[in-house]
């Protein structure tokens, strides 16, 4: 092999190097480009509220949907809207589309024909590619609902007090003592008990079917039958949508059973709280907690909404 040969093939050899090198940093330099910036601000979107909206947990006149939507990118342009509903065994996407602007201010106006219980999710997303999203349920009371009974100011008494009932029918809202349970156990839904459990106070709402409930009240021993009434600590509602119930179809929503849903009984129902149930008979309904006080010689004040 000559001399020029080699100078050749070293040549050749060092422009390899550079070539691969230059391929290193320019695949470096795309993927940084293309990297998202972690520090990007994630966009804001708010409904509009006065009265003439849509807001969660809204009760539609003549099924009409009407979102009042406003977004800001922070960073960038927002560039896409999408709204989509969902119910039992579907999701639909309404809207979806494109923008550039830096604030979004839009009014979405929808006629339900989607069922009585729909949730609402509706997405923004700004030119990085940051989403903000927000979900809310509607019900349609233009539609066919049952009738419910609603009772006020109910007072029931914990395991130790011995001047107020403890023991309550849900349908009629008709309260008995234990005694009175022991004669008609058949009528009994609701009872209530106090207990200390990991070191927090928990008043409880619970039921004979309940296997602890006889700790508390040793004569629901005897009851034949033990009614067995369903409790909901999963789902979240607020005193206003309770409030503004007149029908059973939040009833029926709110109410979902199962593991991860629902269990014998329903911890820790403090004042404000809203709780779903479902009786051995198949009635739902919901308690809204007023007020409790002291402990187990104490009592729970509540209003109470179940289907008739």
């Amino acid at each position: 092999m000559n001399k020029n040969t080699i100078r050749i093939i070293i040549i050749m050899r060092n422009h390899k190097i550079i070539l691969n090198s230059l391929l290193i940093i320019f695949s470096v330099f795309i993927f940084a480009s293309c990297k998202k910036d972690s520090n990007d601000t994630m966009p804001l979107i708010t409904l509009k509220t006065d009265g003439t909206y849509t807001n969660n947990m809204s009760y539609l006149s003549n099924h009409i949907v009407k979102f009042g939507i406003m977004a800001n990118g922070k960073d960038a342009n927002i560039t896409n809207l999408v709204i989509k509903c969902s119910g039992k065994n579907f999701t639909k996407t309404l809207v979806d589309e494109g923008f550039n602007t830096v604030s979004l201010n839009t009014d979405k106006i929808f006629t339900n024909v989607f069922g009585d219980s729909i949730q609402w999710t509706i997405t923004v997303m700004d030119h990085n590619r940051n989403f903000a999203s927000l979900s809310l349920i509607t019900f349609d009371t233009s539609k066919s609902y049952a009738p419910i009974y609603s009772y006020t100011n109910i007072e029931m008494g914990m395991q130790n007090n011995t001047t107020t009932p403890q023991l309550l029918n849900a349908l009629s809202g008709q309260l008995y003592s234990m005694t009175q349970g022991q004669q008609s156990p058949q009528l009994i839904d609701i009872l209530c008990y106090y207990y200390l459990t990991s070191g927090l106070p928990s008043y409880t709402f619970s039921s004979a079917g309940d296997i602890d409930a006889t700790l508390y009240y040793p004569t629901i021993n005897t009851f034949n039958p033990k009614n067995y009434t369903d409790w909901d600590y999963a789902t979240q509602l607020t005193t206003l949508a309770f409030d503004n119930c007149i029908n059973d179809s939040l009833l029926v929503a709110s109410f979902h059973a199962g593991a991860g849903f629902s269990s014998r009984k329903y911890k820790f129902a403090d004042a404000g709280k809203v709780v779903p149930f479902k009786t051995a008979s198949g009635k739902t309904g919901l308690i809204k907690v007023l007020s409790v006080s002291g402990n187990e010689s104490g009592k729970i004040v509540f209003d109470l909404k179940i289907q008739q």
